[in-house]
């Protein structure tokens, strides 16, 4: 009977992901893609029935690709004299995958571009050989130990199957898991003694790395301005000052930049929001708009870098309120004024 791991299963989990920073070997920084591709994959296609989830190695690589695409443009450090270059996440030699992000680059502006080719394919297939190569089968070794915690082969070939109650651990604790893997992944490019000429102290390099700045939000602002009328999505009034461009579902909880997650805000009502989730309100009118003129508020923004996938923002906005919902957590209707999750918000999203 498929039921979700309890309380002390899931701190089992938690021990074991430790250990993998603990005690895993890393020689480059693949592990850490990989452990932030499996928590996204989960969110956006598992539950929490605590069933066991068949991931196919393509999806996989299209992560990694997300992620390396940015880690493979020229780092400018504002150190004198210190020329641009693409730092360094290997031991030996540049990483196989940022190489190959790096050609692409040449052929290609923007990641959509990218996928929109005909390329694209064989990208992919070229990446998951590397990531079935290298990360896949090691991370579960912890000092030359095998501990099968987190997936094992899947049925179809090109796939693995994440255990039972893993996906649920890795949607319950996605966002400690990434926090703890891009830390471990800032770290392990900084104590790299090829790019210490580059970054020196800097202490831009995790907004490099990972910042939501990574695609030009200049860009989205001139298209929500357009699509709100110029007016706050939260309070609704007019703006007649700087708007900030927001993430509904908040950034620090799930760091993609999904083009159908922006809406535009006062500053006031930004920052009183901060990491909260928004009420029902507020999703309702976000489902509404994203019904109506999703479509053409991803075209205009994918060309930017944002990634165009409807689905996926839905999922995981059931996911991010499934979690609120389970935490009575607070959810935020305007200035000052929170009031408590309930399945309110779960039925807006028909989950």
């Amino acid at each position: 009977m498929i039921a979700p791991p309890d309380d002390r299963a899931q701190l089992e989990f938690l021990q074991y992901i430790q250990r993998v920073f603990d005690e895993g070997e890393f020689v480059a920084t693949y592990k850490f893609a990989l452990l932030v591709a499996l928590a996204e994959l989960s969110i956006e296609r598992g539950d929490d029935t605590g069933a066991s989830l068949v991931l196919d190695l393509r999806s996989i690589a299209e992560k990694f690709i997300e992620q390396y695409w940015q880690h493979a443009v020229p780092y400018r450090s504002v150190r004198p004299g210190a020329e641009p270059m693409v730092l360094v996440q290997n031991n030996g030699r540049q990483a196989a995958i940022v190489t190959l992000v790096a050609e692409a680059q040449v052929k290609f502006a923007t990641l959509t571009s990218a996928r929109a080719s005909k390329e694209w394919a064989r990208f992919v297939s070229k990446v998951a050989q590397i990531v079935e190569k290298m990360p896949l089968w090691k991370l579960q070794t912890l000092r030359r130990q095998s501990v099968p915690f987190l997936y094992d082969k899947g049925g179809d070939p090109g796939s693995i199957a994440l255990l039972p109650g893993v996906a649920f651990c890795l949607r319950r604790f996605g966002a400690l898991i990434q926090l703890l893997a891009r830390n471990s992944w800032v770290h392990h490019i900084r104590s790299n003694p090829r790019n210490a000429s580059s970054i020196g102290e800097a202490s831009d390099l995790e907004v490099f790395l990972f910042g939501a700045a990574r695609a030009s939000l200049a860009t989205a602002k001139n298209v929500l301005v357009e699509v709100q009328n110029n007016r706050c999505f939260y309070c609704e009034s007019p703006m007649t000052v700087d708007p900030h461009v927001d993430h509904f579902i908040p950034w620090s909880r799930y760091r993609r930049d999904l083009a159908h997650n922006f809406v535009l805000a006062h500053q006031a009502c930004n920052v009183d929001k901060g990491d909260m989730l928004a009420g029902p309100g507020h999703l309702a009118r976000w489902m509404k708009r994203n019904e109506e003129v999703g479509g053409a508020l991803a075209s205009r923004l994918s060309p930017a870098g944002f990634i165009d996938d409807l689905p996926a923002a839905v999922q995981v906005a059931r996911w991010a309120y499934h979690q609120a919902e389970a935490t009575s957590a607070q959810l935020w209707v305007g200035l000052k004024y929170t009031i408590n999750s309930d399945r309110t918000c779960l039925s807006i999203l028909g989950a």
